[in-house]
C-alpha cells in the first residue's frame, strides 16, 4: 500500500508540478499586464512574505515524519499522541510570537520602504502585512496535519489536494484583479483557499489516522527529542529564507517594486526548477527513514542516492539546457522586453543550483540519519556571506548583487563542501559523481549540436519556439535511452508507455 502510494504520488506530485508549470505559464503574463511592474513588485513582495511559513515550522516537519516512521514500524499510537499534542502547543506558541513580529513590521515598514515606495504603495503594503499576519498565524498550527499525512505517506490525498489547490488560487485572483484594491483582493483570496485546505486536511486526518491531538499538553522529554531532529533543519530552513526571500526584500528597499518584479520572475523559474527535482526525494524520505530502522548499511543508501540521483539529473539538466537554449526568448514573448533580465539572473542563480537538486536524496539521507547538523551549520555560516555580498552589492548593482551571491555560495556549499562531508559519513560519493558524468556529458553534446542549430534558423517567433521546444526534448530522451539509460531506468520509462498507450 506505501508503495503504490510512494508510485502514485511521485506521479500526481509531476502532475502537479506540470499543472503548476503551465498555470504560472498562463496566469503570469495575465498579470504583469493587469497589474503592471511597479503593483507585481509589491504582490510579488506580500507573497514572499507568505513563504516565511517554512521558517517558522521550525524544522518540527523533519521531526514529526522521521519520528512518525518509527513509531509506525513498533506500533506506538501513545508515542504519536504525546508527539503531534507536544508539537501542536509548540505552533500555537509560535503563532501567538508570529503575530506580534508582524505587527511589529507593519510600524517598521514606513521606515524601511520610506526611499524605496510611494506613500501609496507603502499604505497597501501595510494592509497586506495585516492579512497575511492572520494567514501565518492560522497555517502554522493548521500545516501539521498534512505533514503527518505525509508521514503517513498518504501522498495521493496530499498531491490531488495540492493539484486542486494549483487551479483555484488563479482563478480566484483573477477574479480579484478586478476589484478596485487588486492586490489587496489578490491577496485575501489567497487567504481564503489557505484557510479552505487547511480545514480540509484536517478533516482527513481525523477520518484516516485519527490519533487524538491534545490542546495545550506538553511533555518537555517529547519537544526535546523533537527539537534535536528539528534545530538544523530549523537552521536549514533560516538559510533557504536567505537565498530565496532576504534577496526581495533588500531589492525591495534599495531599488523599489519596479526591479523586485524583474527579479520574482527569475525567482519564479528558479522555484519550478526546484519542485522538477524534488519531486522524488520528498516522497522517499519516509522510505529513507525506514531503511535506516531496519539497519540499512551505507553501501545500501549510496546505491539508493545513484539511482534517485540518476533520474533527477535527467530532469534537471533537460530543464537546465532548454532554459538556456531558449529562456531568452521565451522570457521576451512570455513577460516582455522590460524583463529579459529576468534570463540571465535565472540562469546565475540555476547553473549552481543543478548541483544539490541532484543529490536532494543525500539531504533525506542526514534528515533521517539524524546527521543534519553539519549541513545546517554549513549553510549558516554561507547564509552570513550571502547577506553580506548582497547588502554591499545591491545599493550599486540592484538585482545582479543578489543574484552574483547566491551563485557563489550555492556553488561553494553544495558543490564542494557537502560533496566532501557525504564522502566523510561514508556515501560513495566518487561513484555518484562518475555516473552523473556520463549523463552531463552526453547532455552537453546534444546541448551544443542544438545550439549550433539555433544559430542558423534563428527563433524570432512564438512558432519557431513551440516547434523546437518539443524537438529539443525529443532528441534528448532519444540519445539518453539509447546511450545512457540502464535497464531499470528503461523499465521505467516502458511500464509508462504500456499503462499509456496500451
Amino acid at each position: 500500500m506505501a508503495r503504490s502510494e510512494r508510485k502514485f504520488g511521485v506521479v500526481l506530485t509531476y502532475v502537479n508540478i506540470f499543472l503548476n508549470t503551465f498555470v504560472m505559464l498562463i496566469y503570469t503574463p495575465f498579470i504583469l499586464k493587469y497589474l503592471g511592474q511597479s503593483e507585481y513588485g509589491l504582490y510579488a513582495l506580500a507573497m514572499s512574505i507568505l513563504t516565511y511559513l517554512a521558517l517558522l515550522d521550525f524544522g518540527f516537519g523533519n521531526a514529526i515524519v522521521v519520528l512518525t516512521s518509527k513509531y509506525i514500524i513498533n506500533n506506538e499510537r501513545k508515542s504519536q499522541e504525546v508527539l503531534y499534542s507536544t508539537v501542536f502547543t509548540s505552533y500555537l506558541f509560535i503563532s501567538f510570537l508570529s503575530v506580534i513580529g508582524m505587527v511589529v513590521f507593519y510600524y517598521l515598514s514606513d521606515t524601511i520602504f520610506a526611499k524605496s515606495m510611494s506613500e501609496s504603495e507603502v499604505g497597501i503594503f501595510k494592509i497586506l502585512i495585516l492579512i497575511l499576519a492572520f494567514n501565518i498565524a492560522i497555517s502554522i498550527p493548521g500545516n501539521m496535519f498534512r505533514t503527518i499525512l505525509t508521514a503517513y505517506e498518504k501522498f495521493i490525498f496530499i498531491n490531488g489536494l495540492s493539484i486542486i489547490r494549483a487551479l483555484s488560487i488563479p482563478l480566484l485572483t483573477i477574479v480579484a484583479i478586478f476589484f478596485e484594491y487588486r492586490t489587496i483582493a489578490m491577496i485575501a483570496s489567497v487567504t481564503i483557499v489557505n484557510l479552505l485546505f487547511l480545514f480540509v486536511q484536517y478533516v482527513y486526518f481525523r477520518k484516516h489516522v485519527s490519533i487524538s491531538v491534545g490542546f495545550g499538553q506538553f511533555d518537555v522529554k517529547v519537544f526535546k527529542l523533537a527539537f534535536s531532529y528539528s534545530i538544523f533543519v530549523f537552521i536549514a530552513t533560516i538559510v533557504d529564507q536567505v537565498n530565496w526571500n532576504f534577496g526581495q526584500l533588500v531589492v525591495g528597499a534599495y531599488r523599489g517594486t519596479s526591479e523586485v518584479a524583474v527579479y520574482s520572475i527569475a525567482l519564479l523559474f528558479n522555484t519550478t526548477f526546484i519542485m522538477l527535482s524534488t519531486a522524488v526525494s520528498n516522497v522517499l524520505l519516509p522510505k529513507v527513514s525506514k531503511m535506516i530502522s531496519d539497519g540499512a548499511t551505507d553501501n545500501d543508501l549510496s546505491l539508493e542516492m545513484i539511482k534517485i540521483g540518476r533520474l533527477q539529473s535527467y530532469i534537471v539538466l533537460l530543464v537546465l539546457f532548454g532554459f538556456a537554449l531558449f529562456g531568452k526568448v521565451f522570457v521576451v514573448f512570455w513577460a516582455g522586453k522590460e524583463y529579459e533580465d529576468a534570463y540571465y539572473l535565472t540562469l546565475i542563480i540555476m547553473v549552481p543550483l543543478s548541483i544539490p537538486l541532484m543529490q536532494n536524496l543525500g539531504l533525506s539521507i542526514l534528515k533521517a540519519k539524524n546527521k543534519f547538523v553539519f549541513r545546517a551549520m554549513s549553510s549558516l555560516i554561507m547564509s552570513f556571506f550571502t547577506i553580506l555580498m548582497s547588502l554591499l552589492l545591491t545599493n550599486e548593482y540592484g538585482y545582479w548583487g543578489v543574484a552574483i551571491s547566491i551563485s557563489i555560495t550555492f556553488f561553494l556549499l553544495n558543490g564542494v563542501i557537502m560533496n566532501v562531508y557525504y564522502k566523510y559519513i561514508g556515501l560513495n560519493i566518487l561513484s555518484f559523481w562518475k555516473q552523473i558524468s556520463i549523463v552531463i556529458l552526453v547532455m552537453l553534446s546534444v546541448f551544443f549540436l542544438f545550439f549550433m542549430y539555433i544559430q542558423l534558423i534563428e527563433i524570432d517567433s512564438i512558432f519557431k519556439l513551440v516547434f523546437n521546444i518539443p524537438i529539443f526534448i525529443f532528441i534528448v530522451f532519444v540519445t539518453l535511452y539509447l546511450c545512457v539509460m540502464n535497464e531499470y531506468e528503461k523499465g521505467i520509462i516502458k511500464s509508462i508507455t504500456n499503462k499509456t498507450f496500451f
